[in-house]
């Protein structure tokens, strides 16, 4: 290509290409062409902000080499070339966890295809925060800033960031990294809580959230890479701004001071899974073989066994026994 384009998509399969156009995306057609070839033409252009490569690309050309076949395999050759480039896999497998850690390693993000539409939001937030951060490379206090925490959240989680975002030099590849711990910020609760535990927090199932999420937008995670498809709430924003709605009782915490929250009735109040009482505490996974969570009290679980503790995030729980 002999201009810049903001996103890539590299496929072997033509009939992906009306799904690349409302990406707006350029789309690569390498059925039955050379790999070799055309990654090399792709490289020696300018480098775009995203590129989406289809996982398994067994439709090339029969002269293309066999370790070329994997999407993997040239996702790393983009970062070598392109270190601040997001790459993001598109893969027919209908379960993700079919495909190994170190190879879904080598893609900032892999989504099935039957899905993909519904991640566009991310993933043009993705691109736009992979070349802001390509142009800022920023230190520590500034990375922090672009998360757009509450005040008093700053320190802490400087304190949080992985040791190489504090002191390694920020070279090209700190997008990804940065991309990677942020993810870790989202997918962890401590920091910022999905939907259920914001309910839980405010002592509402998610049917109450719904009814007063608006009255929490200020909240709401608005900074570098935000998912508009998979919202997030700063816990320390959800509290500051219930507190302020409704001043708190002696001994009241969160869940029982949210109940009081204009328009919401009993049927939003939030139960335990498990012993079906009030005021659970905590959202808790029903056993280690399922990603099912509820609110539940925190007597009512124990340690997941494949979590450890994490200073500055939540314990990762689940349903106890009988």
């Amino acid at each position: 290509m002999n201009k810049r384009e903001k996103i890539v998509w590299i496929d072997d399969n033509p009939d992906r290409q009306s799904t690349a156009e409302d990406l707006e995306a350029a789309f690569v057609d390498v059925k039955s062409r050379d790999l070799a070839a055309v990654v090399k033409s792709l490289l020696e252009g300018p480098a775009p902000q995203l590129v989406v490569i289809d996982h398994v690309l067994d439709k090339a050309g029969r002269d293309t080499h066999p370790i070329l076949l994997k999407g993997s395999t040239i996702a790393e050759g983009l970062k070598e070339k392109w270190p601040g480039c997001a790459v993001v896999g598109v893969t027919n497998a209908p379960n993700l966890t079919d495909i190994d850690v170190r190879t879904m390693g080598t893609y900032d993000e892999l989504y099935p295809f039957q899905e993909f539409k519904k991640y566009f939001d991310r993933i043009s937030g993705i691109a736009k925060g992979f070349a802001l951060l390509e142009k800022k490379r920023p230190k520590p206090q500034a990375l922090v800033k672009l998360l757009k925490p509450p005040g008093d959240e700053v320190q802490r989680l400087l304190d949080a960031l992985n040791d190489d975002l504090k002191t390694a030099s920020q070279d090209a590849s700190v997008a990804s990294r940065i991309y990677r711990w942020v993810g870790r910020l989202m997918e962890r609760p401590g920091f910022l809580y999905d939907a259920l535990w914001s309910a839980t927090f405010l002592g509402l199932n998610e049917t109450g959230f719904a009814k007063v999420r608006d009255t929490f937008e200020n909240a709401k995670y608005s900074g570098v890479f935000t998912r508009p498809d998979d919202a997030r709430w700063w816990s320390a924003g959800l509290a500051a701004q219930l507190y302020k709605l409704c001043s708190p009782q002696p001994g009241e915490l969160s869940w029982h001071v949210g109940r009081r929250l204009l328009g919401i009735k009993k049927e939003h109040f939030s139960i335990c899974h498990r012993c079906k009482e009030a005021y659970p505490e905590i959202v808790a996974y029903l056993d280690a073989a399922t990603e099912e969570q509820h609110a539940m009290h925190l007597k009512c679980t124990v340690p997941h066994p494949l979590y450890g503790r994490e200073l500055y995030f939540e314990d990762i729980r689940m349903m106890r026994g009988n």
